[in-house]
């Protein structure tokens, strides 16, 4: 039985050993082959100093597997070519751009185009299923490109609140092993770029969190703006300013049919919301109307290259021409009440209609222009947020406002975003009354407004003539502002007043003489 096992085993082991060389034979002569049928031996790839070999995944796409390499834009290729195959794209293989044009074209003997695609892995890029990566609430609002390492959050402005934008990371948004060392909660009202940190391997990968606001920013010529920056300061040393003028605006909602100001007792009960509809009780098919033989003027500057702050005196009389900044504008009216705070100064605690608290504009040590409900208390500034009801004891809400000026000022049209209607305008207003929309809303007045927009710019606004609060203020929202606060226009008892904006020492609109209780100053840092 040995023997016998013993024979079979050395006859076969020879048969084995024949076999396994027929097969080696044929593998190699199938690889050989294999290896004629592609363009190259061999491809590899150098980004950021990091060299990897490509692997073929199939008869048309590489993969290519980095540690820390970043620039894919500018990647050096080392390609071994089978003969008769010539590399036509990349046409420079120091510096292929693989990050947009990730591809290899070949042409091959007999003419034909081979084209191979990389698949590209980077320890360097966490995220790999974008897919997975929200807005707290709020799906698919979430783009990631990892060419550049920016998560883009696209924003909507109806759903969310740019102050607090929360990012969502699903199961499976990142690469095995990587984790998140940033707070997700972002605040982009000072800066529309955030950082976002993954740690993966021991190593901190960073990322850019943009937010973009195009849906929110109308398009002003389409509203007949025209861009005039060119005419009041040089481009090149001011790129972060823009001045925008019209005379005629189009597709503006038509006023209230009722008075300059319209009271609630001069038509019944029932007419009263139309009568006084606000801004925010506006419908999306009001009848619109072209407004003619006007003078439209805004001028905005980065809120991050802008210092803005009140200029005034004992006396609360200024002339624009005297207040300086690279962008003036006159303020509140000489003569009509207004809770005034300058430079750390009560120079006036009364409001009309003798509003113990309003909405206010103030500025703080920094430059910074911020709203929000205020009064005085104990001789410095308080600050109260929007309501939703009247409030019983205002103070209760109250906090210190670290600002060293500040205005009251009606109306305060448009927060954050949201326009506001007539019953809103009231609680938000000590009076809780028709005095809360302001002096002649309703009227073609002469008007001034200040506001931040949703891409952190700091806006100046006066309308010559024309149009009522309302309608300018809705204007000033469709092209991207999101607070929009009525500083001073002329009324009953104020009709000589002429609202003024200049920029760069040079006139925009109004009239450089005019003289106000302050005037608004923005200067570059």
């Amino acid at each position: 039985m040995k023997i016998e096992n013993t024979l079979l085993r050395i006859c076969f082991i020879p048969i084995l050993y024949i076999g396994m060389m027929i097969c080696s034979s044929s593998c190699t002569d199938e690889n050989e082959k294999n290896d004629q049928n592609q363009p190259f031996k061999s491809v590899s790839v150098e980004v950021d100093k990091e060299k990897v070999l490509a692997e073929v995944v199939d008869g048309k796409y590489l993969s290519l597997s980095f540690e820390t390499a970043e620039n894919f834009s500018e990647a050096k290729l080392d390609i071994e070519l089978n003969d008769g195959y010539e590399l036509i794209f990349p046409t420079d293989i120091n510096k292929a751009d693989l990050a947009n044009y990730p591809v290899l074209n070949f042409r091959a003997p007999d003419h034909r185009i081979v084209k191979y695609w990389f698949n590209i892995f980077s320890k360097a890029f966490p995220i790999v299923d974008e897919t997975k990566i929200g807005v707290l609430g709020l799906p698919n609002s979430v783009t990631v490109q990892n060419s550049t390492k920016e998560v883009l959050v696209n924003f909507n402005k109806s759903l969310m609140d740019m102050s607090n934008v929360e990012l969502h990371f699903d199961e499976g948004a990142l690469m095995e092993g990587a984790e998140i060392m940033s707070d997700l909660v972002y605040d982009f009202t000072q800066d529309l770029t955030q950082d976002l940190i993954i740690e993966l391997g021991g190593i901190d990968r960073p990322y850019k969190v943009r937010l973009n606001v195009a849906t929110a920013m109308g398009d002003p010529k389409s509203y007949g703006f025209t861009n005039v920056t060119n005419n009041f300061v040089d481009t090149q040393k001011y790129p972060f300013v823009s001045v925008y003028t019209a005379n005629s605006v189009v597709k503006v909602p038509v006023r209230n049919d009722a008075p300059e100001t319209p009271w609630s007792w001069d038509v019944s009960p029932d007419r009263v919301p139309e009568y006084l509809a606000y801004i925010g009780d506006w419908s999306v098919n009001r009848p619109t109307e072209t407004i003619n033989n006007t003078l439209f003027a805004i001028a905005t500057m980065d809120v991050k290259k802008a210092y803005a702050s009140m200029k005034s005196n004992n006396q609360l009389q200024i002339a624009v021409k005297d207040a300086g900044g690279l962008i003036t504008m006159s303020g509140k009216p000489i003569g009509e009440n207004t809770m005034l705070y300058w430079n750390g100064q009560i120079l006036s605690r009364i409001n009309t209609g003798e509003a113990g608290w309003r909405a206010a504009v103030g500025f703080d040590e920094e430059g910074k222009v911020s709203f929000y409900n205020a009064s005085i208390q104990d001789d410095k500034m308080i600050r109260m947020p929007n309501y939703e009801s009247y409030p019983d004891n205002y103070l209760t809400t109250a906090s210190d406002w670290d600002v060293i000026s500040a205005a009251c000022g009606h109306p305060w049209l448009v927060r954050n975003g949201h326009c506001m209607t007539r019953l809103e305008m009231y609680v938000n207003d000590a009076t809780n009354w028709e005095i809360a929309l302001g002096e002649a809303w309703n009227g073609t007045r002469a008007r001034s407004f200040i506001g931040i927009t949703y891409d952190n710019k700091v806006g100046c606004a006066v309308v010559a003539d024309g149009m009522s609060t309302c309608q300018a203020a809705w204007v000033l929202e469709k092209l991207g502002w999101k607070d929009v606060f009525y500083v001073g226009g002329n009324y009953y008892m104020a009709n000589d007043f002429i609202p003024t904006l200049c920029v760069n020492g040079q006139l925009v609109v109004g009239d450089m003489n005019q003289q106000a209780q302050y005037c608004v100053a923005i200067d570059a840092k």
